[in-house]
């Protein structure tokens, strides 16, 4: 079982996001505390809004009383259920996924960006397959990489090893190497989401 959500902060009061900000662990409230863009905060602010959410509809769970540790690498896990998440956000856009299982989630705004940025995160395969169609490269682009970053973000792995990831492309069709985990991409408007998911 798995669920998502996602939102743009100009769709949730202002005021509900700052009152729930009292409630956000410590840990958490200090990376917001240090954000200095107020855009930055609310977003962040609005990713734990939205997995309070989900706990309460989903689980019954009260955000209140979870406890919140973090792995070595820095990934946050929930230490008193057995209840797995993820956040990300991308400009005023926020997501999470919850799962009985470990997860990932990534999101991205699809937009122009230099395309010399595919060497960092490629291999020759998912290269070809991005620059295939120059009508959709940046949106292609954007795929494989929320699709990594979701698998790097259930790993519980650092970015610099984006690399590593590989995909099978056939067409449009995209596997990953590793067949124990669900995974796929959702477009919305110029939203992308990606979700890597380990199987039962």
């Amino acid at each position: 079982m798995y669920k998502i959500i996602y939102k743009n902060i100009n769709d949730i009061n202002k005021d509900d996001l700052l009152n729930f900000y009292q409630y956000i662990y410590n840990e958490k409230k200090k990376k917001i505390d240090k954000l200095k863009k107020e855009t930055d905060k609310l977003v962040s602010i609005l990713g734990e809004y939205l997995l309070a959410q989900l706990l309460k509809k989903y689980y019954n769970i009260d955000y209140k009383k979870v406890k919140f540790n973090y792995n070595k690498n820095g990934k946050p896990f929930i230490s008193n259920y057995n209840i797995f998440f993820n956040i990300s956000h991308s400009h005023n856009f926020a997501a999470c996924i919850i799962s009985d299982n470990e997860c990932g989630i990534d999101i991205e705004l699809v937009r122009p960006v230099n395309l010399n940025i595919i060497n960092t995160f490629t291999n020759s395969n998912e290269k070809e397959y991005i620059l295939n169609n120059n009508a959709d490269v940046y949106y292609r682009l954007f795929k494989i990489f929320t699709l990594k970053e979701a698998y790097l973000k259930m790993m519980g792995s650092k970015i610099t090893n984006i690399k590593n990831i590989k995909f099978i492309i056939n067409s449009n069709d995209i596997k990953c190497l590793d067949n124990n985990i669900i995974f796929f991409s959702k477009l919305d408007n110029n939203i992308i989401i990606s979700i890597s998911i380990k199987k039962s």
